[in-house]
C-alpha cells in the first residue's frame, strides 16, 4: 500500500509539469505562432468592407437628343405602313445589358439593340454628334453584330468605324496580405475597322504605323503629313483630320 501511495505521489508533479508545459506551448503558439483551426483562415478577424463595382456601363452616360432608325422588319410587326424612324427622344446606349435606354415621362424604356439599325445623337443646335450603326448592317463579323459601331469617318474612298466593348477588371485585393484594390472596374476596349470603297472591313491597330500602312500608295505623303503636324493619332479628332487629308489626296488623282 505504501509503495502504491509513493508511486501515485511521485507521478503528480510530472502531470502538473506536463500540463503547465502544454499550456505554455499552446499559449505561445496562439499568441505568436501558427495556431489555426484552418490554415486557410485566421481564428478571428474584423469584418472588412466589401469592394464595389466601379465604372461606367454606357457608351455615353448622358441622355442625348437623337434620331433613331429601326430595322423595317421590326416596325412591320406592328404596322406595315409605319415609319421606320423616330426623332426627338433622349437616349443612351447600355453596353452591359445591350439595350438602348429611352428617357420617357415617368421612367426609362429599354429597347434591344437588335431592333435598331442606326442612331444619331444631336447637340442642342441639332448638329450630329455621333452616328452609331448596328453591326448587323455593317457585316464586319458575327461577334459585334449586336453592338453599335461608332462611324468615325465616312469618306468616298475610305470608311472607318470603331467598336467599344465593355470589359471588367477584377479586384486585386489579397486578403492575407491586406494589399491591393477590393473594387472591380468596368472599362471600354475600343477596336478600329477600316474599309476601302470596294474592299472588306479590316481591323486596324490604333497606332501611327498601322494608319500609315493603311494608306498604301499614299503612305509616303501621309507619313510626311503626320511628321509635319506631329499628329497624335490616338486622339480621335486628330485621326479624323488625318483621314480627311488622305481623302483629299485621293481626290486629286
Amino acid at each position: 500500500m505504501k509503495i502504491l501511495i509513493f508511486l501515485s505521489c511521485s507521478f503528480i508533479p510530472y502531470m502538473i509539469f506536463s500540463q503547465e508545459d502544454l499550456y505554455q506551448t499552446t499559449r505561445d503558439e496562439f499568441n505568436y505562432g501558427e495556431f489555426r483551426p484552418n490554415n486557410a483562415a485566421p481564428i478571428y478577424g474584423i469584418a472588412e468592407k466589401p469592394g464595389k463595382l466601379m465604372g461606367n456601363i454606357y457608351l455615353d452616360s448622358i441622355f442625348r437628343s437623337s434620331t433613331v432608325v429601326f430595322f423595317k422588319e421590326i416596325v412591320k410587326r406592328y404596322d406595315p405602313k409605319a415609319s421606320d424612324s423616330i426623332a426627338g427622344y433622349k437616349l443612351r446606349i447600355n453596353l452591359l445589358e445591350k439595350l438602348v435606354e429611352f428617357k420617357m415621362n415617368g421612367g426609362i424604356k429599354g429597347i434591344d439593340n437588335m431592333a435598331i439599325k442606326k442612331i444619331q445623337t444631336l447637340d442642342p443646335a441639332g448638329n450630329i454628334l455621333k452616328t452609331y450603326i448596328n453591326g448587323k448592317s455593317l457585316g464586319i463579323d458575327s461577334v459585334g453584330e449586336d453592338n453599335f459601331y461608332d462611324l468615325v469617318f465616312d469618306g468616298f474612298f475610305l470608311k472607318v468605324v470603331s467598336l467599344s466593348v465593355l470589359k471588367k477588371k477584377e479586384p486585386t485585393y489579397h486578403v492575407a496580405l491586406s494589399i491591393g484594390d477590393k473594387n472591380a472596374y468596368y472599362y471600354l476596349k475600343t477596336t478600329y475597322y477600316a474599309k476601302f470603297e470596294h474592299g472588306n472591313w479590316k481591323e486596324i491597330h490604333n497606332n501611327k504605323n498601322a494608319w500609315i500602312d493603311l494608306t498604301s500608295s499614299r503612305a509616303k505623303w501621309m507619313a510626311s503629313y503626320m511628321k509635319q503636324h506631329q499628329a497624335d493619332i490616338k486622339n480621335e479628332i486628330v485621326l479624323k483630320q488625318f483621314l480627311h487629308h488622305f481623302e483629299e489626296i485621293m481626290k486629286e488623282d
